[in-house]
């Protein structure tokens, strides 16, 4: 836009040279501007004064200058555009098991900075043109489009894709997200956000897996903040604080983890990695405070406290990371 601005701006100014040098109307002026810098010639314009002659030849010396330039930008400013967005989907084309974000508003930016701060690989479903521009400057990998289209999922490899986030503001887009991903790919995970209590239950029949809504959480941890403030300061402080580098993690054992068969007190899991056991799901029942004795096995998935140095550890042991 800069670059059109300073061209038309220049033919203006080329124009107004001409009404002053040889009093001509504005028209003529342009049109002899125009043709001056086009370099197509004076077949048809009126005949040129000593003055304006001196005039042409400095108009044609300045204005080569400024239309080799404007037009060296806006083909420098097309070729990055296009082989941006072909590297980019050649990024994409390459993504397993990765993770989809569906819109760049606050609670979609929440997400990415959240996957940027764990290394998980991501693309991003934007249908805002100015979002989407937003975010690809920022550097990340963007497809512009409905992200319930068909297509659109398709080409964010959702075949491959681990999961997906329903970030949108519209419930009803976000079920309908959630309804065309299950439909291509049935063992996807799908966490979609819900304005509107009333629509988790048709978010979880469209395939959902889990539905969050801002407002509940809001409203918990506001209340737990009068109540228990001690505790809502502590996750505070040590949860979102750098140096503590504290945080939970999920863990699954796999087939060849050295836990399996164990005990939780014969494991000594605190010992070796440093990480605490705060709940296992075992056979899809949720085991919080799990008791010394209780037995791992293949599987199982370990909620677990601690730094990313402990946590890695923590992954060693259990063989496989979900």
């Amino acid at each position: 836009m800069q670059d059109l601005a300073r061209l038309v701006g220049f033919v203006l100014f080329g124009a107004l040279g001409f009404m002053l040098v040889e009093h001509w109307n504005f028209l003529d002026s342009l049109f002899m501007t125009v043709i001056t810098l086009t370099t197509v010639g004076y077949g048809e314009t009126h005949p040129l004064t000593s003055a304006g002659k001196l005039y042409t030849i400095l108009l044609i010396l300045v204005g080569a200058g400024v239309v080799l330039s404007v037009l060296s930008d806006m083909v420098d400013i097309f070729l990055r555009f296009n082989l941006g967005a072909r590297r980019m989907r050649q990024n994409i084309a390459k993504l397993s098991n990765h993770q989809i974000v569906c819109g760049y508003g606050r609670t979609g930016q929440e997400v990415i900075s959240h996957f940027n701060h764990n290394k998980i690989e991501f693309v991003l479903i934007e249908i805002e043109p100015e979002r989407a521009k937003l975010a690809s400057e920022a550097g990340h990998l963007v497809l512009h489009g409905d992200a319930s289209s068909d297509d659109v999922l398709l080409a964010a490899q959702i075949m491959t894709a681990k999961g997906i986030v329903c970030a949108l503001d519209d419930d009803t887009a976000n079920t309908f997200i959630a309804l065309s991903a299950k439909g291509l790919n049935e063992n996807i995970k799908i966490v979609s956000r819900a304005a509107n209590p009333g629509t988790e239950a048709k978010m979880r029949r469209a395939g959902a897996s889990m539905v969050i809504s801002p407002y509940v959480i809001c409203g918990k941890r506001m209340a737990t903040a009068v109540t228990h403030p001690l505790v809502t300061q502590f996750l505070d402080v040590v949860m979102s604080t750098p140096e503590y580098d504290l945080r939970m993690e999920q863990v699954r054992l796999g087939q060849a983890s050295t836990l399996v068969g164990l005990a939780l007190k014969d494991a000594n899991i605190k010992q070796t990695s440093g990480a605490m056991i705060l709940a296992v799901n075992q056979n899809g029942k949720l085991i919080s405070n799990p008791s010394p004795d209780l037995i791992f096995r293949a599987g199982d998935d370990l909620i677990a406290l601690g730094t990313e140095q402990q946590l890695n550890k923590l992954v060693e042991l259990s063989d496989v990371r979900i």
